[in-house]
């Protein structure tokens, strides 16, 4: 297979073939540079030249130049000697220029974007009638992170391998730096004189062949208009924020459905269905990804941009602020930056971790802090341990300063389709058949679920006992048991949560086992139902997930943390997402975490008023905070700086 293939021999280098063991010293022409040149045997070129300072105690900046056959497909640099788990860096031609691709692979697989090395490229670069070349400044070759996630640095003052890799087949998008490429033709390595390469004019000459700046007088204005985003899995919650006015958020369901009648409905069409029993359900995001953009696509056109568009945008005049999860795959990212500017055309975007987005609240507000009147929020907030309950998962996230603390994100794989999934598989094997019935089974399981502040006790209450044994508190519901009327999508288009009656209940089993009559209604009696399914928040074990609850990932992120930043994240815990409207929900994980927090430390947690717009409302007030035209990224820049560019500065953020 193609992208399998184009690393299998890649990675054969690292103790097979060895190419000549010298390189000497090479003046270019167009530049004026001394570089320490290598030639394979096929005619392509590999140059360095390095700072004066260069050794292997600190990274460094290098100048790079490939010189290579017109006709050549492609021609790939490895830093490391092999082509797994360091900086590769490919050209090819492009007409009448050279494109660049810098890439990083893993496996036995087509390599990824490598955002971590930056390219500038210098006068020199260029195609003639025989060859190209390629010639450009590269921060982030000459050091990275091994397999063992150790860092690594060249060492400028002695010698090391390299290895390279081409093809005569010609990539499959030349103007595309993400392209697919075939695999190789040849491989080789050769033995690089890095200190011969170093030289004390290396600044001087870098800034001779460095193309000019471009004015900022010509940047286009900051949009007037930003369209936030919260792209849930279950629903966006979207909406404008224009100069200093917020407008009110839409809650739209993220999914493309169908009826039993074969009637489609996108996004907040579905408010239109009559009848939701057997409705099937497509959504782009998955495990809190996006993941099908070819029906994410059709969602935002229908919200956004179509002509009867509910919340109409024009993407030239407006800048995006996209809600992420926490520890996205690259390439996924990727995606998202490309139709972001390509498919849709957004002036200016913002991509963030969806949780630090919270630190833009007024905490200490949530949390009911006693202030004096007038007192004005810090914004970002200091120091906050954001939970984030949803529909896919769970996340654990301490922020600083507005910013996550990556290595201590902590993911619980709990969330609300996992717990309706489960409601339902309880439910078809006690009542009624509702495999095909998830979202009666959703609204029943928000309307009637509960977390147990006495999980032991409710159990107890809601037992039917041994064979033959008249239980009185599972007779008379124990003050558990619910009973919840199905809607029927004629008189009732939603389900009705009511008490539960032993004498409706008894005179329903008759009618039921005498098939004396029919009843108007389905019900369903919930008993032990309404809090061992949101009990598995707490102990996924008690379904076979290895997971700890989420009490224990706010432990387990806290101890990979200085212990001295525990009491401010401690006393700073907010629950957002729908899981977090369970009633006992709050209640429940402040008593678990207190049990388990050193006795010294003092537990808040609290909910915003509405836990499902609080991510959006949070980058609202982000996008007009000041921060906000540091951290975005305009059409301009990504067209002339390219996709890795605006992957690393997104990572970076503020200190970009």
């Amino acid at each position: 297979m193609k992208l399998s293939a184009v690393t299998t021999g890649f990675i054969g280098l690292a103790g097979s073939v060895l190419a000549q063991t010298d390189t000497t010293p090479f003046v270019d022409a167009d530049t004026g540079i001394t570089f320490q040149s290598y030639t394979s045997t096929d005619g392509i070129t590999y140059r360095l030249a390095l700072p004066a300072e260069a050794s292997g105690d600190a990274g460094y900046d290098v100048i790079l130049q490939v010189v290579a056959p017109v006709e050549l497909g492609w021609a790939g640099w490895a830093w490391g000697g092999a082509m797994t788990y360091n900086p590769l860096t490919l050209v090819w031609k492009n007409g009448d220029s050279v494109q660049y691709s810098s890439r990083q692979a893993t496996g036995y697989y087509l390599p990824a974007t490598y955002p971590d090395a930056t390219y500038t490229v210098l006068k020199g670069t260029g195609v003639n009638e025989t060859h190209f070349k390629f010639t450009a400044l590269c921060t982030g070759c000459a050091s990275w992170t091994d397999f063992d996630g150790n860092p690594y640095i060249l060492n400028g003052a002695g010698d090391t391998n390299f290895a390279y890799a081409f093809s005569n087949t010609p990539v499959e998008e030349p103007a595309n730096q993400e392209s697919s490429f075939s695999i190789h033709d040849n491989v080789g390595r050769w033995i690089h004189d890095l200190a011969g390469a170093r030289s004390d004019k290396f600044q001087d000459v870098l800034a001779a062949m460095a193309p000019a700046r471009k004015s900022k007088a010509h940047q286009p204005a900051a949009p007037s208009r930003t369209l936030v985003l919260d792209n849930g899995a279950y629903t966006i919650k979207a909406g404008y924020v224009s100069g200093d006015a917020i407008d009110e958020p839409r809650v739209i369901p993220n999914c493309i459905a169908r009826d039993r009648n074969k009637k489609v409905y996108v996004a907040s069409e579905l408010e239109r269905c009559t009848d939701y029993s057997e409705v099937a359900f497509r959504r782009p995001v998955e495990k809190g990804f996006i993941v099908n953009w070819e029906a994410e696509k059709e969602i935002w056109e229908h919200e956004f941009f179509d002509d009867k568009a509910p919340l109409p945008c024009e993407p030239a005049e407006t800048r995006l602020v996209l809600a992420e999860p926490s520890n996205s795959l690259p390439v996924l990212q990727t995606n998202c930056d490309q139709m972001v500017f390509e498919e849709f055309g957004f002036a200016s975007y913002y991509r963030g971790i969806g949780p630090s987005f919270n630190a833009y609240h007024d905490v200490q507000g949530i949390l009911r802090t006693p202030r004096d009147p007038g007192t004005v929020a810090q914004l970002p907030a200091e120091i906050l341990l954001l939970i984030d309950t949803g529909y896919s998962h769970t996340t654990i996230t301490p922020l600083l300063q507005g910013r996550p603390i990556h290595s201590a994100v902590r993911r619980l794989d709990v969330g609300g389709k996992l717990l309706t999934n489960y409601l339902t598989r309880l439910l078809s094997l006690r009542h009624y058949d509702m495999r095909n019935e998830t979202y009666i089974v959703n609204e029943m399981k928000e309307a009637a679920c509960y977390v147990s502040l006495d999980f032991k006790g409710d159990l107890e209450r809601t037992w039917k006992g041994t064979k033959g044994e008249r239980r009185e508190d599972y007779i008379n519901g124990g003050g558990v048991a619910r009973d919840y009327v199905l809607p029927d999508f004629h008189t009732r288009m939603k389900g009705i949560v009511r008490e539960f009656d032993p004498v409706q209940a008894s005179r329903a089993r008759k009618l039921a086992a005498g098939r004396a009559g029919e009843s108007s209604e389905d019900v369903l009696t919930l008993r032990n139902e309404r809090f061992t399914v949101p009990e598995v928040l707490f102990h996924p074990s008690d379904i076979g997930i290895r997971q700890p609850g989420i009490a224990d990932l706010v432990m387990q992120s806290l101890r990979v943390l200085p212990i001295g930043l525990w009491p401010g994240l401690l006393a700073n815990i907010i629950v957002v997402g729908g899981n977090s409207l369970f009633d006992g929900f709050v209640e429940r994980l402040q008593k678990e975490i207190v049990q388990l927090a050193p006795d010294e430390c003092f537990v808040r947690v609290a909910r915003p008023v509405d836990p499902i717009t609080s991510t959006w409302l949070g980058g609202a007030n982000l996008a007009k905070h000041e921060n906000i035209n540091a951290l975005s990224v305009t059409k301009q820049e990504y067209e002339e700086f390219g996709a890795a560019w605006v992957s690393r500065k997104f990572a970076t953020g503020l200190e970009s």
